[in-house]
């Protein structure tokens, strides 16, 4: 019998009672240098704490702990409306996790799952939190987009608010594994396509990424960005789902969101290296 995702999922939560769950329990607060971070996101319907709270850090692990027992939420279905906030956990700089809020609607979203959330919750950050700055830094070039990164990967408490590590490379290219059966372990197959370039390149470098997965019928698809120098391309065997190309293909720039640093203290910051 072939089942779609959704009626999967949905045929799940009518056999068996909806449980809650607790979203960041994961996390391990006792270890590390943690912060998190909260981004507002352009809504047509935006609310009025956006505007109060704008982007905020927070880095009381006590907080962290409270919310780690408190946010003990049922999954939902009903997750149409658009996000009002991005809320990024970072360890030791490193970003770990990141929870999509909706504030009228009233649910979290994480992992690609809804859970239910009350919006008093998020009054929380008023008293637990501070504002901080942030600069959207647009590059014209490899060379200079770089060297930022390193620049600033060593700067105290600046955070990232997506992967960068992809930018250390000159491009990219895609590979397409299909028709796996649909509960195959990703994280498995993520370790496993990783040793296969590694063994095929004798240990180039590279990073990689999931780019995309879906679930057809009885088959799970994903696509991976690997990103790497375009000479390591010519050392791999195999179709390539989308050839090699530059960070920079059909751009003018490329632009990367850096929080905990305007844009007068990145140029000062910049000039002094």
């Amino acid at each position: 019998m072939r089942f779609t995702l959704i009626f999967f999922l949905n045929l799940l939560i009518l056999l068996s009672p909806v449980k809650a769950r607790q979203i960041i329990s994961d996390l391990d607060f006792s270890k590390g240098d943690w912060a998190l971070i909260g981004i507002p996101l352009h809504n047509y319907r935006n609310v009025p704490i956006q505007s109060e709270l704008r982007t905020f850090i927070s880095k009381d692990t006590r907080f962290f702990r409270e919310l780690q027992r408190s946010w003990d939420f049922e999954m939902t279905f009903e997750d149409k409306c658009d996000y009002h906030y991005a809320l990024k956990f970072y360890q030791n700089g490193e970003l770990v996790k990141t929870l999509k809020l909706n504030l009228l609607c009233g649910y979290v979203n994480i992992d690609g799952l809804a859970f239910t959330f009350d919006p008093n919750e998020f009054t929380k950050f008023k008293y637990r939190a501070e504002n901080v700055d942030w600069s959207r830094i647009s590059f014209g070039d490899h060379a200079n987009l770089k060297k930022a990164i390193s620049i600033l990967d060593k700067s105290k408490d600046v955070y990232w608010y997506d992967e960068v590590r992809q930018f250390k490379y000159q491009g990219f290219f895609m590979v397409s594994i299909n028709k796996l059966p649909w509960s195959s372990d990703r994280d498995s197959l993520y370790s496993k396509v990783k040793d296969i370039l590694a063994y095929q390149t004798r240990g180039g470098d590279f990073f990689l990424q999931e780019y995309f997965h879906e679930i057809t019928g009885d088959y799970l698809n994903v696509r991976y960005l690997v990103n790497c120098d375009e000479f390591l391309v010519d050392m791999l065997n195999g179709n390539q789902y989308i050839k090699w190309r530059s960070h920079f293909h059909n751009k003018d720039s490329v632009s990367v969101l850096a929080i905990g640093i305007d844009k007068r203290k990145y140029w000062k910051l910049l000039r002094s290296q």
